[in-house]
């Protein structure tokens, strides 16, 4: 039986990955090396110097090892395209850091993401989770680009709820589930509650939550402060998806609460 691992193309890298070039590892992780047999398969992310956001560059199969003396990284794997899409899809390390598993291990300053992704020597460490294989083939699904349609509807219920009055998106609340809903779109998305963001970004009257300043700015479609909704337990966590576990922040203050 195959395994499925993951490996990281960093930024001591000075360009993106090619499936040519294979994968290599150093005389240290020779362990790693011994263990990975062919068939097994590995998904690739990088994040070259200067890159702004990380990308998922595909699964490959490990077709064979070989050994290149010269090289920094001289126990070397060749590879063989699986699912690899014709651009690397970049990856919202926001949105990832609430879907995949909490991982404990890693700097406890960095985002869910880069805990499982980005800690020393997490390449071919061991393999990865049935959850977080599914979530990284999904991704590289056909349809992958529908989390953006599920977003935009999303936010097409929220203004919905907006134009609500607020009695009777009181009387929706109370008749909601506190637990979200899930499906498997392509990933895994909490089907979360229009009316409890609609209802938090109301009580907020514009004013970041956590910092207490004002919107940074309004939204272009409608005038509307721009504030964004926080659950305070993550979903991915087992947190309600109601008012009294969500808050409105600023980006800044948003982003904070998830890396700062």
């Amino acid at each position: 039986m195959s395994h499925y691992y993951y490996a990281y193309h960093g930024p001591e890298n000075t360009s993106a990955f090619t499936t040519g070039m294979g994968y290599g590892l150093s005389e240290k992780q020779r362990w790693k090396y011994e263990r990975v047999q062919p068939n097994d398969k590995v998904f690739i992310i990088q994040k070259l110097k200067e890159w702004p956001t990380f990308e998922l560059c595909g699964l490959y199969e490990v077709t064979g090892r070989y050994h290149e003396p010269t090289a920094n990284r001289p126990l070397r794997f060749h590879l063989q395209e699986q699912t690899v899409p014709d651009k690397s899809i970049t990856l919202d390390e926001l949105v990832l850091s609430e879907l995949l598993p909490h991982e404990t291990r890693g700097n406890k300053n960095w985002s869910n993401f880069k805990r499982h992704f980005c800690a020393q020597g997490v390449s071919f460490r061991a393999p990865i989770s049935t959850d977080v294989r599914h979530i990284l083939s999904a991704l590289l699904a056909p349809k992958a680009v529908v989390l953006s349609d599920i977003d935009k509807d999303f936010e097409k219920d929220v203004v919905r709820s907006q134009q609500r009055s607020a009695e009777e998106r009181q009387r929706r609340l109370q008749k909601a589930p506190k637990i979200p809903q899930t499906s498997i779109v392509e990933v895994s998305v909490f089907q979360r509650n229009p009316d409890v963001v609609a209802e938090v970004l109301f009580r907020a009257k514009g004013i970041c939550g956590s910092c207490k300043t004002p919107a940074p700015f309004t939204r272009r479609k409608d005038g509307s402060p721009y504030l964004e909704v926080h659950h305070i337990q993550q979903l991915a966590h087992g947190g309600e998806d109601t008012v009294e576990n969500a808050i409105a922040l600023c980006p800044n203050c948003h982003r904070q609460k998830h890396f700062g």
